[in-house]
């Protein structure tokens, strides 16, 4: 147990050894807060988020990332900031709230990376978290109900207007009789229809960010009108300007001998026997319900309405971006607009936004219900970021017809718009060494590549207060002298903003040729030595032999 306890301590003394070696301070706190905001949030609206990081050093090796929930936003660093002692930096970034945000966390944190040589557990201070309130227009839920709803006269009628919004919306429903609304919840019931509940109910949905209104189209069978006309089709959808036609079975026996026919504002009717054929040549009213009936022996009234849908495809579809011309900044928010010309009717329309192939939105338009054309104009807000740049932006408008509509909705596509954004540097490459040793003689490379827009601009500072032999983004010396040791600083800059890079070089002395040198020169001192012992051995010998 003393074992492992004495491990521990080691252990913990070696850590505060290396952090404390690196020369960092972990951050006394992060706050996070919405930068001059208190209160819900808007839905669309943009919003700067802030990260505050107090006391940190070095700076320079300072990470931060936002999350939403457990989702990183982004992460951030410091800009040309080599301050080695504690210092406070903000961090922002900017967000476009939706409904999807409502109840969501943000927060963020702050991570010292210090490389292999630092701890292995880096440094992370949390922020403390910041629990979203957005508040959105009312929207639907569920699917959507049939148009119109026939209900047998005496059965029970559910008219669903379920929505969710914030703040909780209120419902106000207007119902066909001058009765008062018999409901103020999102379901109106209605215990047993008769024919008095027949005709356009009106569900209107608010809070104080909107409006939503839902209109029920409901007719009620008379269930004494056993031998009921029916159309065929039951549901037309016809394009503005083209024929069209449909026949009514009028009845099997209920009408044979009394007053039947179709009546509508246009086309011809046809009879043959108890079936009526209504046939237009050219469909331009745009509201009409042609109605077929009969009269019985007692004159009581049996009919049934054909629903129809006159449609016409957009005249033209244009993409802006609303009040900007010219290249995006990054970070920037801005409205992307999608103007629809002449569609009706605008109730089926969907508005779809693009960026090159993926989906941004798809929109409707609220509250219209209008059948003869109009322009609409539909918003999506964005916010750019440098890998938008040389992306194209669209949008496409498609009229949803249902079943009854022609095989392929009719889609007309705007323009592509090719995104410009300027941006500030960004470094390519990997992180190199700090600092960066190499043997005297040997080449050197210093690489400061980096992507921006506009193009960025390369400045090198050297050591040596001689000019710098290089406005590119490498820096190449051929053969490193101990001339060349010390700080080299490659400044990258455009318009957007200016990025510091800093390389410590270290230039190693190169023994080889003292060493080979001395060797050399032990050589030579062994030769020598050795013709001299030999000169004198061999003159030795000489003498001895003239003796």
């Amino acid at each position: 147990m003393f074992f492992h306890f004495v491990l521990l301590v080691v252990s913990l003394v070696s850590f505060l050894r290396n952090f404390h070696a690196s020369g960092c301070e972990p951050p006394d706190n992060v706050f996070f807060s919405v930068v001059n905001h208190t209160g819900p949030m808007i839905e669309g609206r943009q919003y700067t988020l802030q990260c505050a990081v107090q006391d940190v050093a070095p700076v320079e090796n300072l990470n931060v990332t936002f999350y939403r929930g457990p989702t990183a936003l982004g992460r951030l660093q410091p800009n040309n900031n080599a301050e080695k002692t504690p210092v406070t930096e903000n961090f922002t970034l900017n967000i476009t709230s939706s409904k999807e945000d409502d109840g969501v966390q943000y927060w963020c944190e702050a991570k010292l990376e210090l490389g292999p040589e630092g701890p292995q557990q880096p440094p992370v201070v949390t922020s403390h978290k910041l629990t979203a309130t957005v508040y959105y227009q009312p929207h639907l839920h569920g699917s959507s109900h049939p148009d119109p709803i026939i209900i047998p006269e005496g059965n029970p009628l559910q008219l669903n207007c379920s929505a969710v919004g914030n703040p909780r919306p209120s419902f106000n429903w207007t119902v066909p009789s001058d009765n008062p609304s018999p409901s103020n919840l999102s379901v109106l019931t209605i215990n047993s229809v008769t024919s008095a509940d027949n005709g356009l109910y009106t569900c209107c949905v608010s809070n104080n960010m909107g409006t939503l209104a839902v209109t029920f189209n409901v007719e009620v069978q008379d269930l004494n009108c056993t031998d009921k006309p029916e159309f065929t089709p039951s549901r037309l959808v016809v394009k503005h300007g083209d024929p069209t036609s449909a026949s009514c079975s009028v009845c099997q026996k209920a009408c044979i001998g009394h007053i039947f026919n179709v009546e509508a504002s246009i086309g011809d009717s046809t009879k043959n026997g108890p079936t009526v054929s209504w046939t237009v040549d050219k469909l331009t009213e745009w509201s009409i319900s042609p109605l077929c009936y009969y009269t019985d022996k007692d004159g009581k009234q049996c009919c049934v309405r054909l629903p129809i849908t006159v449609y016409k495809p957009p005249d033209n579809v244009f993409f802006s971006v609303v009040n900007h011309t010219g290249p995006m900044i990054e970070g920037h928010q801005y409205t992307l607009q999608c103007a629809v010309q002449d569609v009706a009717p605008v109730e089926n329309l969907n508005v779809t936004f693009y960026r090159g192939p993926t989906v941004l939105g798809r929109l409707q338009p609220n509250n219209n219900a209008e059948k003869t054309p109009v322009t609409e104009n539909f918003t999506l807000n964005i916010t750019s970021s440098k890998e938008d740049d040389g992306v194209l932006y669209w949008c496409e408008a498609e009229l949803e017809l249902g079943p009854e509509g022609p095989q392929q909705p009719p889609v007309v596509t705007s323009h592509k718009l090719t995104a410009t954004v300027y941006y500030q540097p960004h470094l390519h490459g990997s992180p190199h060494p700090d600092p960066i040793i190499i043997p005297e003689g040997n080449p050197l490379q210093l690489n400061c590549s980096a992507v921006g827009n506009p193009r960025p601009s390369f400045n090198w500072t050297l050591p040596s207060d001689n000019p710098s032999p290089s406005n590119l983004s490498v820096l190449t010396i051929n053969s490193v002298t101990s001339a060349d040791n010390g700080l080299y600083t490659c400044c990258v800059s455009n318009n957007m903003g200016t990025h510091a890079v800093r390389f410590n070089v270290e230039v190693q002395a190169n023994h080889i040729p003292i060493i080979l040198g001395a060797i050399a020169v032990a050589v030579a001192v062994i030769l020598i030595l050795a013709g001299v012992g030999y000169h004198r051995f061999h003159r030795h010998n000489r003498t001895d032999s003239t003796t």
